[in-house]
């Protein structure tokens, strides 16, 4: 086994991204190449052959050397299931829970999901985002909210995860639809015209983030007509339309989402983001409309970084 080298795989929903990754225990993780593959949904069962078909060549390079894979890779669609370990959990519990197996010789790990019950009291997911999380614990921890010593870590996507961090554990999390309600109604309903035309209008966003702050609890339903009736009566621009629906949606995710986290951890002033850079921005306005300072951080790189922890903490243990 080609000892400094591994490889660490994101393989979602959609898309499957590999990283051939020199590791030093010294030094920062040197990624050395990369492939891209469908995701988990594209598959069709035939995970083995697509890996190989990308991974392939490295082997052959570089001979055999270790996979780390996150992702919905370990769901009951994918590869492998990894079953969820229960929240309030610790780097050390994630990298321990991973699920192990062998295929063509190879050494695999799919590290497992996370589950808890979220602050509404209702049962609660994450697959993928606990890679990052373990990867922020270790490298680029944000600013402790002095009274209770926690942290807030706001992951967006299709599925919002707004985490709160505290001890050196993932203590709990909710989700929000927002990216994928923001998706349908941009596609598949009356709100939006043209959705393949869209600008983005920082101004415009931010007026549906305010209208989302002055909403009574239940009143996001009625609030999302204006999106059409304002583009009738001439407010509003078709191709500015979906900045205000963004602005509206993301506004009341960070609404209900700030409300239930300062329940369990006081005020908040400050969160961290782990995501796209586009989307992570428009969550940095929201929050900041509101008084809530955002600092964003390098997805990628924070993903790396839970690869490598996983690697140090299994690998290097087991080579010494």
């Amino acid at each position: 086994m080609t000892e400094a080298l591994f490889i660490a795989g994101d393989w979602g929903t959609t898309h499957l991204r590999l990283y051939l990754c020199q590791h030093n225990s010294s030094q920062a993780l040197n990624i050395v190449a990369t492939q891209m593959g469908p995701g988990v949904s594209q598959v069709e069962g035939n995970f083995e052959q697509i890996f190989f078909d990308l991974a392939g060549q490295w082997f052959e390079d570089h001979g055999p050397m270790p996979v780390i894979l996150s992702g919905m890779v370990g769901s009951n669609i994918g590869w492998h299931a990894a079953p969820y370990i229960d929240c309030p959990a610790s780097a050390e519990q994630i990298v321990a829970g991973r699920t192990g197996f062998q295929a063509r010789g190879i050494d695999f790990s799919i590290i497992s999901g996370l589950r808890t019950t979220n602050p509404l009291g209702t049962p609660d997911l994450m697959r993928g985002e606990e890679l990052q999380l373990l990867g922020w614990m270790g490298a680029a921890a944000g600013p402790t909210n002095k009274s209770t010593g926690a942290e807030l870590v706001v992951l967006p996507g299709t599925h919002n995860k707004w985490a709160l961090v505290r001890g050196g554990k993932i203590e709990t999390f909710v989700t929000a639809l927002t990216g994928e309600l923001y998706s349908l109604l941009q596609n598949h309903s009356v709100l939006i015209a043209n959705g393949e035309s869209a600008d983005f209008s920082d101004d415009i966003f931010l007026q549906g983030v305010k209208v989302a702050t002055t909403l009574e609890s239940g009143q996001l339903l009625q609030a999302l007509f204006a999106t059409r009736s304002r583009q009738v009566l001439g407010e509003l621009s078709e191709s500015y339309a979906s900045s205000y629906l963004s602005g509206l949606l993301i506004g009341s995710d960070v609404v209900g989402s700030v409300a239930l986290m300062e329940k369990q951890m006081g005020r908040i002033s400050s969160v961290e983001l782990i995501g796209e850079s586009a989307l992570s921005r428009c969550y940095q306005l929201a929050l900041e409309s509101v008084d809530i300072k955002a600092e964003l951080r390098d997805a990628t790189q924070i993903s790396i970084s839970g690869y490598q922890a996983v690697y140090a903490a299994v690998y290097e243990v087991t080579q010494s």
